[in-house]
């Protein structure tokens, strides 16, 4: 019977992947280089007690982006109930991301991380699995981060505008004099 689950629990996984027209990502896999659109995790397991877990994903991005994800425990497949997942949190490259569960109990969580460096990263989804046959999935993208100038590169620039303005002006009262 766990087998029939667990199997049933795989191919729910593959099946949400094809649904999205991209592959679910298993722990320890690579997510690729982030962009706006999502990319799909997930995991499937069958235990015989409750089982804390923390799946990783690696993943990289260009350039500095906010990142942005969601995952969700599966509860049923083909008529199959499933045991329930209890999500309890996300890191990226061990940051507690202090994800906010989407229900209670906490069968979901949403989490983000602003301004994050280009660069190679992982990402973690912590929980606790019930005994029986398990899922999760769950899906990240990243928005490219619009650089604003820093205060001082500003004064700098209007300095120099000031004292371009104060030589044209000095220049122009001097060829009046003249």
């Amino acid at each position: 019977m766990n087998f029939v689950k667990h199997t049933l629990a795989a191919l729910a996984l593959v099946c949400a992947g094809a649904a999205q027209a991209g592959s679910v990502v298993m722990p320890g896999g690579n997510l690729g280089d982030l962009n706006i659109f999502p990319a799909q995790f997930g995991d499937s397991a069958t235990q015989d007690g409750f089982t804390p877990f923390a799946a990783t994903y690696h993943f990289s991005l260009s350039v500095l982006s906010d990142v942005y994800g969601s995952a969700a425990a599966l509860d049923a497949f083909f008529g199959q109930t499933l045991s329930p997942i209890m999500l309890i949190g996300a890191s990226i490259d061990g940051i507690d991301l202090l994800a906010q569960p989407s229900a209670s109990p906490a069968s979901g969580l949403t989490f983000s991380l602003g301004h994050l460096a280009a660069g190679d990263h992982t990402l973690t989804i912590a929980g606790v699995a019930m005994p029986g046959a398990t899922a999760f999935t769950g899906s990240v993208y990243a928005q490219v981060v619009t650089q604003v100038p820093e205060p001082a590169s500003l004064a700098f620039a209007l300095a120099g505008v000031a004292v371009v303005g104060g030589l044209r002006a000095r220049r122009g009262t001097a060829g009046a004099k003249a």
